[in-house]
């Protein structure tokens, strides 16, 4: 699931062998008829998630969970946070049931290696 970086979610939906789904166009029920999620989430310079990402927050918290891998990656945001924004975007989806798997990694980063992430993230998936 992706806002504005497509290019990055069909890459990652090619590798893993998945689909991609915009969060403007999600929907409880795909939440809920898929076992497996990977979230390229969005947040603002300010901390905040994008507005589409706001909607797509407050659907994963009334979906149900339970059962379900996740993985997330920051695909924008205030790399400067120590991930404290990221952080409470899983907490959220931990209390929902889900299980994540993998880093929560800012794309585009130094560090970051698409390649890599997606072999960590793919048994558990």
């Amino acid at each position: 699931m992706y806002d504005s970086c497509q290019a990055v979610a069909e890459e990652i939906a090619d590798k893993l062998g998945a689909e991609t789904i915009s969060v403007q166009s999600m929907n409880n029920r795909q939440v809920e008829n898929s076992q497996s999620l990977v979230l390229a989430v969005e947040f603002q310079a300010d901390g905040l998630l994008t507005p589409h990402w706001q909607y797509a927050s407050q659907m994963l918290r009334t979906a149900s969970l339970n059962g379900k891998n996740i993985a997330v990656f920051i695909a924008l945001g205030n790399r400067l946070d120590n991930g404290s924004y990221a952080n409470a975007f899983c907490s959220g989806l931990k209390e929902n049931g889900a299980r994540l798997v993998g880093d929560q990694p800012y794309a585009g980063t130094q560090d970051w290696n698409l390649d890599n992430w997606v072999c960590a993230i793919s048994p558990n998936l």
